[in-house]
Order: C-alpha cells, then sequence, then structure tokens
C-alpha cells in the first residue's frame, strides 16, 4: 500500500546518502534529474504507483537531503553507481526496475552497464546515451531562440555565468530558464511545482556545466554509453514528449543501442512529461513493469 513509507539514510561510497521507498511490490528505483535536483521531481506525480509497486527514491550525492562533498571531484558517475549498490544492499533488494529521468536516466545507463544482473528492466526518460547527441539538441534548441535571447545567452556566456557563490548570475539564470522553458513543460504545471527545490550547484557544476548551460562541459563530457548498452539484455523503455529538450533523434540512438527496446514519443508532453500527463505516463510504467516481472519468471521457471 502507498501508505507504507520508510525512509532514512545510508553510508554509500564516501557520502552519506537519503532514500525514501513507499509500497510494496516489485522495486521501481527512480533516479531524478540535474544533475543536482532531488527526488522530489517525481512526487506526488508517481505515488499512485506505490499502490501495487515498491517505489525507492534517493537523493544522489551532492542533492537534496544527501550529503554535499567538500571536494567536488567525487562527483562521479563510478562513485554514485556504488551509492545506488549500498541503497540495494541496505533494503535487501536482489532486483528491479530502474528508471532515470534526464540526467538520472545518464546515471541509469551507467547503472545498468555496470550491473547488469541487478535489473529486471531499464527507463530512460527524457534522457539520451551520449554528449554528442545531447549536445545535438541543445545546439538545435538554440537555433531556433529569438534572436535576442541568443544573444543575451552568448554575452553572458562570454562574460562567465556564474556568481562568486557559485550560482548562476541572476541575468543568465533568467535568460537560461526562458530559453528552456517551452521545452519543459507542455502546459502550465500545478502550483506546486512552480518553486522546485534549490539545485546542487557543486554537483552541476562538477559533472555537466562549466561555461554554458547548453552544453556538457563538466566530467560527463564525451560520455558514450552506445556500445556498452548492448550489455543490458532487459525489456527497456526510452520515453520522451512530443515537446522535449530531448529530440527523437536522440531518442531513436537509445532505442536502437539497447537490444530489447521500445520506444514511446508521448503526444502534448514535454521533457517533464510525467507532470504534464500523469496518468497516462503511470499507466505505461504499470504496463511496463509487469511485462518486466513476468519476463524474470518466464526465465526463473
Amino acid at each position: 500500500m502507498a501508505s507504507l513509507v520508510r525512509e532514512g539514510f545510508v553510508e554509500g561510497a564516501g557520502a552519506r546518502i537519503y532514500f525514501k521507498t513507499m509500497g510494496r511490490g516489485v522495486p521501481l528505483l527512480l533516479l531524478h534529474g540535474g544533475p543536482g535536483a532531488d527526488h522530489s521531481d517525481f512526487l506526488p506525480a508517481l505515488k499512485p504507483l506505490a499502490r501495487r509497486h515498491q517505489l525507492v527514491f534517493i537523493d544522489e550525492r551532492g542533492s537534496g537531503r544527501s550529503e554535499r562533498l567538500g571536494d567536488p571531484a567525487s562527483y562521479t558517475l563510478r562513485l554514485m553507481i556504488k551509492d545506488i549498490e549500498c541503497v540495494r544492499k541496505h533494503l535487501k533488494l536482489e532486483h528491479w526496475v530502474v528508471l532515470g529521468h534526464s540526467f538520472g536516466g545518464i546515471l541509469a545507463q551507467a547503472y545498468a552497464v555496470r550491473h547488469p544482473k541487478r535489473l529486471l528492466g531499464l527507463v530512460l526518460a527524457g534522457s539520451g546515451s551520449s554528449a554528442r547527441c545531447i549536445d545535438a539538441d541543445f545546439r538545435n534548441l538554440r537555433k531556433g531562440l529569438p534572436a535576442a535571447l541568443r544573444s543575451r545567452l552568448a554575452s553572458c556566456e562570454r562574460a562567465g555565468i556564474f556568481q562568486a557563490n557559485g550560482a548562476y548570475t541572476r541575468r543568465y539564470a533568467v535568460a537560461s530558464a526562458k530559453a528552456i522553458a517551452p521545452y519543459m513543460h507542455a502546459r502550465t504545471p500545478l502550483r506546486r511545482f512552480n518553486n522546485p527545490p534549490p539545485l546542487g550547484m557543486e554537483v552541476l557544476r562538477e559533472m555537466w556545466v562549466r561555461r554554458s548551460d547548453f552544453h556538457i562541459g563538466g566530467n560527463l563530457k564525451g560520455f558514450d554509453f552506445t556500445k556498452a548498452l548492448t550489455r543490458v539484455k532487459v525489456p527497456s523503455l526510452v520515453v520522451i514528449g512530443d515537446r522535449d529538450l530531448v529530440s527523437t533523434r536522440t531518442a531513436d540512438v537509445s532505442r536502437d543501442s539497447l537490444p530489447r527496446a521500445t520506444l514511446v514519443v508521448m503526444a502534448e508532453c514535454a521533457h517533464m512529461m510525467f507532470i504534464d500527463q500523469t496518468d497516462r505516463f503511470n499507466r505505461l510504467l504499470e504496463e511496463f513493469i509487469s511485462w518486466c516481472a513476468k519476463e524474470r519468471r518466464r526465465r526463473t521457471s
């Protein structure tokens, strides 16, 4: 039942990691985006899934209620994968379906290729499998912006986009948000989504943003899972919105890289598709998780 809630902290790979679980049944690990957002991105939208499944939320290192680290070099996919394994072992779970949204999809792929035998299924929502694809999507996004906004972004980036305290300059934050807004939500979100928790800027800067919000310049620069994903043999689902930051071309690459993947382009949805079309997204997940569970029973019978 959805009322079965457990939360706490796990000692990860040198970082204290916050987790929360809801419900019981087939476990579904949910990896949030950013990097630097937190698990609240998924709530309350995905909470109804806890009626039949065990939802496992975490705040990735440097995010939400998890530990901020003194050494930003500790914000890596390798150590985040170890954090996830620490949570799995703490919860005594043998296998789970893993869903990653946006940056969380990159982390989900890194986990999947490192621990393919721990997966019942893999869901990549609004994500990409290579920096090359994502950077191309950002270039195309910028080309479609009004000239004045493109000029403002370029001017800010030449001057430097960060303040001394590590936050974006106000001018850049406003310009970047204006550029991305049409691709985040296909319709006006409910009021509770208008003021998300503050980003963990340290992890965002280390892993993603160095000089521009629209180019992967941190330690994820040049990442590419397209070949490694051939090792992921479980059922996989690639989901984007028809108005997403992520292009159909990028989603096609992910689908084609996974041996058993289905691509779904959700109509009237942008990047936050589980907010734009919550009921449809949850039905899609319900069907996918059921398929994964049947596959597992078939293989072990």
